[in-house]
């Protein structure tokens, strides 16, 4: 954990120029002229406001490598490769940066992915869980005469606390059943025949009557029709008689006429009696936010990511995009069932809005280009947080932004498929390749230059120095050398003895 720390801290500082904190400042590198003659790392001024590759590349490697190495799942392959790619980037950053910039911290990391072999996940090792139970502790400290005896009775008065709660009735409020800052409620305890209708989810208690348009009407119902298992049956039917282009358009109105039991799906297929709308909902752990009342706040929760097929029989598209509206559709019938959906604006999800940095594991996301297709609606509870961070540059990158997916705190997600692990997990690590290795010796920008002999003041002949060097060096027998020396601790052996 230190060593993550500190490692980031001195490179910050030094990037940032803090004062009285950076290793490296302009007159340093003015000197530099003057003992090497490598043009091309002398000081220069950029007229673009970006760092050259060779300076930046390595930099993002050394993070993705610490962010590897603190991910909840690792895999020896991977550790082997980390291994042979933190010394690549070690010796980029000497190449860099001045020597005084190097301590003990920045040669540590070498070491980690050995001790990642042996001990495992840097979560149950590193200092993370031993300050925040110790910051914990201090926190609770009321008499700083007594800081010791004050920590041992706030942990007794806890742990007595939580003893005493297992007596008490359920409806009683305590800490051990307390509900998280995030909880959804779980599900309805009224059990709907429709699973569809069985969401967890908790809104906010001011809601507002909305009335939809036609065409946000059918693409809302449109949408909770095709999510139901039960309406499967007959949309498999239709597609394989007349295909998805024929079939979507005019499904509803198929559906509708069709003569099927009430008791099951005829209540859904009339549409939502009302439609309420909320500014706030919390499902699955996350809490969200639409647009407009995350907008002048310093936590922004209006970022949506979620799965879907792109029509091409591939169902493992990422979809991201912004939801500006959350509805809650209410069907007729008994029981009552309601569905919540998130109204979203999609970023394009090909080539051309979305990318992937697969090298440094990054998701771009052109926020001026949208989904061409309307299907704006998405059952809340298939929604996954992601939040966009803007590029600093204002120019080429000031159209795209980086999407980081939230994970979620205090609990362990579960897929039904056993995914590849992604992001928050650890990724596919790359080989880091020294450019500079690969380089032929004939590129213009690498030429070697021709070594002045006087000015170095070497001899130009050396076989005629080595015949001069000999020939005034004294001959030296090893033998006789070997046998003084032994007359030698032989004497020192018998003077000992005569000492005795």
């Amino acid at each position: 954990m230190h060593i993550e720390k500190n490692y980031f801290d001195n490179l910050f500082n030094t990037v940032m120029d803090v004062i009285g904190k950076t290793k490296d400042n302009v007159k340093a590198r003015l000197d530099l002229p003057e003992h090497c003659r490598r043009p091309e790392l002398d000081l220069q001024e950029s007229t673009n406001n970006k760092l050259p590759e060779n300076i930046w590349k390595p930099m993002a490697e050394i993070s993705l490598f610490f962010k590897d190495l603190c991910s909840s799942t690792l895999k020896v392959e991977n550790l082997v490769r980390m291994a042979k790619n933190i010394v690549v980037i070690s010796n980029k950053l000497e190449k860099i940066l001045p020597p005084g910039f190097f301590d003990v911290m920045e040669h540590l990391p070498i070491h980690l992915v050995h001790e990642a072999l042996l001990g495992g996940l840097v979560q149950y090792r590193w200092m993370y869980p031993f300050e925040w139970s110790i910051g914990k502790s201090k926190r609770g400290i009321k008499n700083k005469h007594r800081v010791e005896g004050c920590m041992v009775q706030v942990y007794l008065a806890k742990e007595r606390t939580h003893f005493c709660s297992y007596y008490f009735d359920d409806h009683v409020s305590c800490l051990r059943n307390r509900p998280n800052r995030h909880d959804d409620t779980g599900k309805d305890p009224v059990v709907q025949s429709l699973t569809i209708f069985n969401q967890p989810g908790k809104g906010s208690k001011k809601r507002t009557l909305r009335k939809l348009t036609e065409k946000q009407k059918k693409s809302a119902e449109l949408h909770v029709l095709l999510n139901c298992p039960k309406v499967q049956p007959f949309l498999d039917y239709l597609v394989i008689q007349y295909g998805h282009d024929q079939v979507f358009p005019s499904f509803i109105t198929w559906f509708t006429i069709q003569k099927m039991p009430p008791h099951l799906i005829k209540n859904i297929s009339w549409g939502p009696i009302t439609v309420h709308t909320m500014y706030q909902y919390n499902v699955n752990g996350f809490k969200f936010a639409t647009e407009k009342y995350s907008k002048n706040k310093k936590t922004n929760n209006s970022g949506v990511w979620v799965k879907g097929d792109d029509g091409n029989q591939n169902e493992n598209v990422d979809y991201f995009g912004i939801f500006h509206e959350i509805l809650e559709l209410e069907y007729s019938g008994w029981p009552i069932k309601r569905i919540v959906l998130f109204q979203c604006k999609w970023f394009d999800p090909t080539a051309r809005g979305t990318r992937e940095l697969k090298q440094h594991n990054i998701i771009e996301v052109k926020h001026t280009r949208k989904y061409e297709a309307y299907d704006p609606f998405i059952i809340a509870e298939n929604a996954k947080q992601v939040y966009y961070a803007p590029y600093p540059l204002r120019r080429d990158k000031s159209d795209w932004w980086v999407v980081i997916k939230t994970k979620l705190m205090g609990r362990v997600e579960v897929e039904n498929e056993l995914d590849f692990a992604y992001q928050n997990e650890i990724s596919s690590v790359h080989q880091v390749v020294n450019a500079e290795l690969e380089m032929n010796s004939d590129h213009p920008d690498h030429i070697l230059e021709e070594v002045n002999r006087e000015e170095l003041d070497m001899p130009t002949n050396m076989e005629e120095d080595e015949e001069e060097t000999f020939e005034k060096d004294e001959w030296i027998d090893e033998e006789e050398t070997f046998e003084d020396d032994a007359c030698e601790w032989i004497d020192d052996e018998e003077t000992s003895e005569k000492d005795e």
